[in-house]
């Protein structure tokens, strides 16, 4: 089997996946639990669920092509690392922040995502100008 060009993204990739498949699964449990199929039903609890997951899969694959991005770029592993670190960080407290109805959490998860997204972007295009 051949090496992985970007093994480290892999790994995080990995990681936010089963982090995914907890999400989704959550939101699945609500909607039966609650017995609502479409949207939310007006629902705080499935809505706030369903939020989690949208902004999961809004914001992780740029993120995830940034940073699989700089390291197929041959940038040093400490720096691939520290973005997935961030980047994981940053997951979970959005989602914690979201679950429990707890702002600051959230906000930080949140302000986190961008800088990692940011500061990604502007790695990456440094790397290849």
């Amino acid at each position: 089997m051949n090496a992985i060009p970007i093994s480290i993204t892999a790994v995080f990739a990995g990681l936010l996946a089963l982090m995914l498949v907890g999400i989704s699964i959550q939101v699945t449990l609500l909607r039966a639990r609650k017995k609502i199929n479409l949207f939310d039903g007006g629902d705080e609890e499935l809505g706030r669920a369903i939020r989690v997951q949208g902004n999961f899969v809004e914001y992780v694959p740029m993120a995830l092509a940034l940073m699989a991005l700089i390291e197929w770029t041959g940038a040093g592993p400490w720096l691939v690392y520290a973005i997935g670190i961030a980047l994981l960080v940053a997951r979970i407290l959005h989602a914690v922040g979201l679950y429990a109805s707890a702002f600051k959490a959230r906000a930080v998860g949140t302000s986190l995502t961008w800088v990692v997204m940011a500061a990604a972007a502007l790695i990456l295009l440094g790397r290849i100008a």
